[in-house]
């Protein structure tokens, strides 16, 4: 047993479970990028803003949770 494995076990490191405290959300810069993308690949169409954004934010939500895994 090394000082490392007598140091886990009296701080309790080596009950702990999986680490859970990560991003939940992607932040507002990465969501504006990916709205702007699905801005250019619609043609620069004007008024869909909003849906460019919450498809954004729900796209970038989906792939955090399966990468979180």
């Amino acid at each position: 047993m090394t000082f490392a494995d007598i140091a886990a076990t009296f701080t309790g490191e080596r009950m702990m479970t999986k680490y859970t405290g990560g991003r939940a959300r992607p932040s507002r810069d990465e969501i504006a990028r990916l709205a702007y993308q699905f801005y250019e690949t619609n043609g620069r169409r004007d008024g869909r803003d909003v849906e460019d954004w919450l498809a954004a934010e729900r796209e970038l939500t989906h792939l955090m949770s399966i990468f979180e895994t």
